[in-house]
């Protein structure tokens, strides 16, 4: 575990709600060290502090629209889309309930985020040629 937090990768299924049942399961997922208490055994009960959906065909429709008005509704502070075909990665950064428009960064960009200071992705190595 990072000093931060910890990170889980898929298959990891994220219980929003139980009635009704409202399940996701993000390509990666963040708990931060104050909410490691959602961690089950099964699975995490609650809200990560980020998820991360890397789009493939049979999956964009569902990570853009449906998997994003979830994690908008439940509050998931932070949410990035990868894209892998465009090699672009677009951070949405909860605001007063909503996701404004995500930042966008390119192959070229360094990605940074609040939720891990002074952690820079150099996105040319997510992305290589």
């Amino acid at each position: 575990m990072n000093p931060l937090g910890k990170v889980l990768a898929a298959p990891c299924d994220v219980v929003f709600s139980k009635d009704p049942i409202q399940v996701v399961e993000p390509d990666l997922l963040f708990v931060s060290k104050e909410h490691l208490s959602i961690i089950t055994e099964k699975n995490i009960q609650g809200v990560p502090d980020l998820t991360v959906e890397i789009l493939s065909p049979s999956t964009e429709s569902s990570d853009r629209r449906v998997k994003h008005s979830l994690y908008e509704r439940f509050g998931v502070p932070e949410y990035w889309i990868v894209d892998p075909e465009t090699e672009t990665v677009q951070l949405f950064r909860l605001s007063a309930g909503r996701y404004p428009d995500p930042l966008e960064y390119g192959k070229g960009d360094l990605l940074e985020s609040p939720l891990f200071p002074g952690l820079s992705i150099p996105l040319s190595e997510v992305f290589p040629s």
